[in-house]
């Protein structure tokens, strides 16, 4: 076997990552607002705005990543978001929008996820997730039915530093106990998930759902069930 270990990406390679504003519109009709969608979007859109001038720092030009920084964006979002949509920002309004990243009802498993991490185990393999998450990431994972899968995270808001970082990489390098060249990393961004991991020699195989045209990067899934016959004869 070459490679001893897989690594995933999760954003888009595990987990899809909607547009927030129809779950969130959801969320704040619970509690009692009446705006329609196309304002929630509207405050989105103020908000992003409002983030990047009250914490514009949170990860430097060197990918350097201020966890705290991380924390006080994600908090402003949420008190934002209900400020300018009428409601009182309540622990149990907070929590509501908290829960969302760890949860099922926002971020969706994709359906070849779970059997691909089943089959890759059978054969074998170490499991490691490389990923520009928050702390909880596991949990996510484990309201998704994954987590058990997994040897060890490396995470970027623990770890202070953001894809592509080649301390990320050489972070699960450490922690796989493997070299580079029994090591593959899976993700769908070619900056991030390629080129991290080629910076400290680590093999990459690209997830291109899309079928984009326009990429030429070999070797490419469309989907992650043929991973584990596409491994085996590399």
């Amino acid at each position: 076997m070459r490679f001893t270990t897989v690594l995933f990406d999760v954003g888009d390679t595990l987990v899809k990552v909607p547009k927030p504003a129809s779950v969130y519109h959801e969320i704040l009709t619970d509690f009692g607002c009446t705006l329609d969608l196309p304002e929630v979007e509207a405050i989105l859109a103020e908000i992003r705005t409002l983030l990047d001038e009250k914490e514009p720092h949170w990860v430097n030009s060197e990918l350097i990543l201020d966890s705290e920084a991380a924390v006080r964006r994600r908090r402003l979002h949420v008190d934002s978001l209900l400020f300018k949509s009428g409601l009182p920002c309540t622990d149990e309004a907070r929590t509501a929008f908290y829960d969302l990243y760890v949860g099922t009802r926002f971020f969706t498993i994709f359906p070849d996820v779970a059997e691909t991490l089943a089959d890759l185990h059978r054969r074998g393999y170490r499991m490691g997730i490389v990923s520009n998450w928050e702390s909880r990431l596991l949990q996510l994972c484990a309201s998704h039915g994954i987590a058990e899968w997994f040897d060890f995270a490396v995470v970027s808001e623990i770890e202070g530093y953001s894809k592509p970082h080649r301390r990320l990489y050489e972070r699960a390098l450490e922690l796989a106990g493997a070299p580079a060249e029994q090591v593959v990393h899976v993700g769908d961004k070619l900056r991030e998930d390629v080129e991290g991991a080629a910076s400290v020699g680590i093999s990459a195989v690209l997830l291109d759902r899309a079928g984009d045209p326009s990429i030429e990067y070999q070797p490419r899934v469309s989907s992650l069930a043929e991973l584990p016959d596409l491994l085996d004869r590399l």
